[in-house]
C-alpha cells in the first residue's frame, strides 16, 4: 500500500511500460558498432583508462559510502570485446563517449558486459554522474543498511555534464542536511547513505514533462504519478531494494526550485520532488522555506519507509504530535516523538 506526504502525490500505467521498453531499446542501440564521423579525443595517459575515483569530493567521503562501487577498466573491456589490437578513444566527455578503435572503425563498448567480465556475478552496472569516468560496477549485496539516493535525469539534460554535476551537488547538500537533522533528534544516531547514483539511461520524459507530472499530483487521481514514474526509471537500471536498503528518488529537471509537489513512498521506495535537486542547503541550523520543505519531504517519506506512521494518527494524545516531521513539523525545528525514536533506534539503519 502506498503511504504519502500529506498534500503530495494510480498505479503504473501504459506510459510506464512504454518508458521501460524504450529504455531497453536505448541500451541495445548504444551497444551497436558505429562508423559516424566523430571528434577523436585520446585519453590522457594510462591512468585515464581506469576511473580515477575522484567524482566525489574528498570532504564528502564520510557522508556517502562508495565502498561497494568499483571502477571499470575500459581499455580492457575494449580488448575483451574486439581483440587485443583494439585501442581506446573518447568522442565526448559524456558517459557514452568511450569508443574502441579497430581498423579505423569506432565501436561502442558494452559496459554491462565489461562489469560481468571484470567483476562477475553479483555486480550491476551503475553510474554516479554522466561524465566519461562516472561508470561504476556496483556490488549490490555490499549495500547493506544504507539509503541509496538515485537521481533520474530529464531527457533534455542527460547529455549536459555540468548541469548534472550541479544537480548532484544540490541533492547531496539536501541529503546531508536531513541526515544531520535525524542525527540531532536521535541523540547522535542516524541513517547512512551510499554515494548517489543516476539512472544511466536517457529518460523518456523531458524536464517540462517531469515537472508537469509533479504538478498533477495535487489531483487525487494522479497523486502517485511522480512516485510511479520515478520507480519505473529506477527499475530500468537497478535491482529492487531488499530489506536492508531504502531508495530515495529525486528527479533532476534543471533549475526547478519551486517544483515541490509529489513526495510519496511505498514499501522501500521514497520520492521527493525536483526542488531537492535545485537548491543548496546548509548542513545545520535555520533553513529557508525551500530547504525546510525539501528536507521535510525527504525526511518524512524516508520515515515511512522505516516504519513510521503519521504522528497524530499513531500518537493522537501527544500534544506535540503536529510538531513531528511525521506530521507537519519541518526542519530545523521539527521533532521526533519518543515513540518514533523508539521505533527507529533498533533498526540496523541507525547507528
Amino acid at each position: 500500500m502506498h503511504t504519502h506526504h500529506w498534500t503530495y502525490g494510480t498505479t503504473l500505467r501504459s506510459r510506464a511500460l512504454t518508458a521501460a521498453l524504450f529504455g531497453i531499446v536505448t541500451v541495445l542501440a548504444a551497444c551497436k558498432p558505429t562508423t559516424e564521423p566523430v571528434e577523436r579525443r585520446e585519453p590522457q595517459g594510462p591512468d585515464a583508462l581506469i576511473d580515477p575515483g575522484m567524482t566525489l569530493p574528498t570532504n564528502l567521503l564520510v557522508d556517502f559510502d562508495a565502498s561497494a562501487y568499483g571502477p571499470i577498466d575500459v581499455l580492457r573491456a575494449a580488448r575483451t570485446q574486439y581483440g587485443s589490437a583494439a585501442t581506446l578513444t573518447s568522442v565526448s566527455d559524456h558517459l557514452y563517449g568511450w569508443r574502441a578503435v579497430v581498423n579505423g572503425r569506432y565501436l561502442s563498448i558494452d559496459m554491462q558486459r565489461a562489469v560481468a567480465d571484470q567483476y562477475g556475478a553479483g555486480f550491476v552496472l551503475g553510474a554516479v554522474g554522466v561524465h566519461l569516468y562516472d561508470w561504476r560496477a556496483i556490488r549490490w549485496s555490499g549495500l547493506n543498511n544504507r539509503v541509496v539516493p538515485v537521481m533520474p535525469i530529464a531527457s533534455d539534460l542527460f547529455f549536459n555534464v555540468d548541469a548534472v554535476r550541479t544537480g548532484l551537488a544540490n541533492f547531496r547538500s539536501v541529503l546531508i542536511t536531513i541526515r544531520n537533522w535525524y542525527d540531532l533528534r536521535m541523540g547522535g544516531e542516524s541513517f547512512h547513505y551510499a554515494q548517489p547514483l543516476i539512472v544511466p539511461l536517457q529518460s523518456t520524459q523531458t524536464a517540462a514533462e517531469w515537472n508537469w507530472t509533479s504538478s498533477l499530483t495535487q489531483n487525487e487521481d494522479h497523486r502517485w504519478d511522480l512516485l510511479d514514474s520515478a520507480i519505473v526509471e529506477y527499475q530500468r537500471s537497478y535491482p529492487n531494494p531488499g530489506s536492508s536498503l531504502r531508495v530515495m528518488l529525486v528527479p533532476f529537471t534543471g533549475s526547478s526550485p519551486d517544483v515541490w509537489l509529489g513526495a510519496a513512498s511505498t514499501g522501500r521506495f521514497a520520492v521527493a520532488p525536483q526542488r531537492a535537486t535545485s537548491i543548496v542547503c546548509p548542513t545545520s541550523g535555520p533553513l529557508d522555506y525551500r530547504c525546510a520543505d525539501a528536507t521535510y519531504a525527504i525526511g518524512h517519506e524516508l520515515g515511512h519507509t522505516f516504519g513510521l506512521a503519521h504522528s497524530c494518527d499513531a500518537y493522537p494524545k501527544d500534544l506535540r504530535c503536529s510538531s513531528s516531521i511525521m506530521h507537519t513539523g519541518k526542519p530545523w525545528d521539527a521533532i521526533l516523538l519518543p515513540g518514533e525514536i523508539a521505533t527507529l533506534q533498533p533498526l540496523s539503519f541507525f547507528w
